[in-house]
């Protein structure tokens, strides 16, 4: 029997990666790398890295593929592989391309940088708050996962870091500190809640914003010519209520007296 003829609209599913090393995470962990640990080593002069270190950009699985990938600006926004110059419609067709095609240019024993998400809390996107936006959501969280993270993160602040180099050894201490110590369930609790709460203020900002443009709305249409045409068409718009137009313009009535615009067209 033969296949039945795909329909026009029916929608073909894309080939999906096959490497067990993630590409997207390993993105997201070598852009915190470079910003968090890269560039906090070579202000202190850290430029030679240690035999075994695994954030040596040297060792980075997909470092030279990532350099290789060439972003073309309009026709589409098309992607070119360095390597062999062939040209993809978007950068997950160009990541199938370098995955089937050439590996062979990674480096021998090459680091995932996947492995180290757990470390910036990037293993569920770029973002480090992304999966629970909400105070009602539940907070997710596998001790036993993060304990094997803070190992693995110890581990390489040390092989990267030795402390027998004054100047490694102070950054071991702060990064360490800062990254490694706080793969723990409870400190990140904390620090979820702490994030969530921050929304509070803009909340509070957003509601005196619009109370303060709800107020010159008000100032205005005390003000201006045709404001009985306003109040009409409020009252037509049912945006308002009656008695809240006459409160309006007894306001208007007030401030106008006040200011004395009554006594101007007068004159």
């Amino acid at each position: 029997a033969t296949a039945a003829p795909r329909s026009e609209t029916e929608i073909v599913p894309r080939t999906e990666l096959q490497h067990k090393c993630s590409r997207q995470i390993s993105r997201n962990v070598r852009k915190q790398l470079e910003k968090e640990v890269l560039r906090a080593a070579a202000k202190v002069g850290l430029a030679n890295w240690p035999k075994g270190c695994p954030f040596d950009p040297d060792r980075d699985l997909y470092s030279h593929h990532e350099k290789q990938k060439h972003r073309k600006r309009g026709a589409g926004h098309q992607w070119t592989c360095g390597i062999c110059d062939k040209v993809f419609r978007n950068e997950h067709y160009l990541d199938l391309h370098l995955e089937n095609k050439h590996m062979n240019e990674t480096p021998r024993g090459g680091i995932c940088l996947a492995d180290y998400c757990d470390m910036f809390e990037v293993c569920a996107g770029d973002s480090k708050f992304r999966r629970r936006v909400r105070h009602d959501e539940p907070f997710v969280c596998d001790n036993n996962t993060l304990a094997l993270a803070r190992q693995r993160c110890e581990n390489a602040m040390a092989k990267c870091f030795p402390l027998a180099n004054t100047d490694a050894r102070k950054l071991y201490a702060q990064l360490s500190r800062q990254w490694c110590q706080v793969l723990d369930c409870r400190i990140r609790q904390e620090r979820s809640q702490e994030h969530l709460s921050e929304f509070t203020p803009v909340i509070v900002l957003l509601i005196l914003v619009l109370l303060l443009c709800f107020i010159v709305f008000i100032v205005v249409v005390c003000c201006v010519d045709y404001s009985e045409d306003i109040f009409q068409f409020l009252v037509d718009s049912r945006l308002a209520s009656t008695e809240s137009i006459r409160s309006m313009v007894r306001a208007r009535d007030t401030t106008r007296a006040t200011i004395g615009m009554n006594r101007a067209r007068r004159i």
